[in-house]
């Protein structure tokens, strides 16, 4: 017999829960506010995220009770709290990347000017391991939509699905939109392929404008012993002539490099 919630073909998806609701809005927010290191005001984050002040208000109030978020006294702008840094250490202890990565990527970012992250997948998302800001008078402050970056129209996430085993980045894209955000981003999955193959073969995925109009971005990937690709380092940069993409990409191949060497392996493309 089949419960209530299957059929013959198998279970039936139930609308998420209010509470599974919720969760995703504090997700949301908590992402908002980590890209903007001054903090917003409780009306812009509702606008923003398009979400009812009051549900906003009420969320603000539990995190900030769990020391997730601080609102300053004066400006009344809510900020990240010192809550997440027990969290992201906790964390930070238990990977190897984070220590092997941190001195060459801030080398990169002090080299190069510019915002430098290292990323990893995780749960089939990129996840940002370190995040510098750059240091140049125009810089690319973080972006990033409210939710799972995309995997498709970023140089990070085409290195991590380049470098992904066997068919695995054909499934991973397989249920997923490949959505237009810029006129240059990649929608054909065919043009996406050829795409991974290049990146392959040369060692360093580029963004030239396909997430973001007037954003650039370079990617190159990190590997441990055996070859396998763990991480990408990256950096991104207001849109450049070809020379300064060609430093960048010199910079950044020095960086993963580094950290590929620095976690026991040799590089997959120690010359790119």
């Amino acid at each position: 017999m089949t419960s209530p919630s299957e059929t013959l073909a198998g279970p039936v998806a139930r609308p998420p829960s209010a509470s599974i609701r919720s969760v995703d809005k504090v997700v949301d927010i908590l992402e908002l506010l980590s890209t903007e290191s001054r903090g917003l005001p409780l009306g812009e984050i509702a606008g923003r995220l398009g979400l009812n002040v009051s549900t906003v208000h009420h969320l603000l109030a539990t995190l900030r009770n769990r020391g997730m978020v601080a609102q300053d006294e004066r400006s009344k702008a809510y900020r990240l709290g010192y809550g997440l840094v027990r969290i992201a250490n906790r964390f930070l202890s238990e990977t190897d990347l984070y220590p092997a990565a941190i001195g060459p990527v801030e080398k990169l970012r002090d080299r190069s000017g510019e915002t430098s992250y290292l990323s990893a997948f995780q749960d089939k998302a990129i996840a940002e391991v370190i995040l510098l800001p750059g240091v140049r008078p125009i810089q690319v402050r973080r972006v990033q939509r409210p939710g799972k970056s995309s995997l498709h129209s970023t140089a990070t996430g085409k290195t991590l699905l380049a470098y992904l085993p066997g068919e695995e980045s054909a499934v991973l894209l397989a249920g997923r939109e490949l959505a237009r955000f810029t006129p240059k981003t990649i929608v054909d999955r065919l043009r996406l392929g050829t795409e991974l193959d290049l990146i392959r073969s040369r060692g360093y995925a580029l963004d030239d404008e396909e997430d973001y109009v007037g954003v650039q971005c370079v990617a190159v990937p990190v590997c441990v012993a055996g070859g396998k690709c763990v991480a990408a380092v990256s950096v991104s940069y207001p849109a450049s002539p070809p020379e300064r993409t060609e430093e960048l990409i010199q910079l950044v191949s020095e960086a993963a490099a580094t950290v590929s060497a620095n976690l026991g392996a040799v590089p997959i493309h120690p010359n790119a």
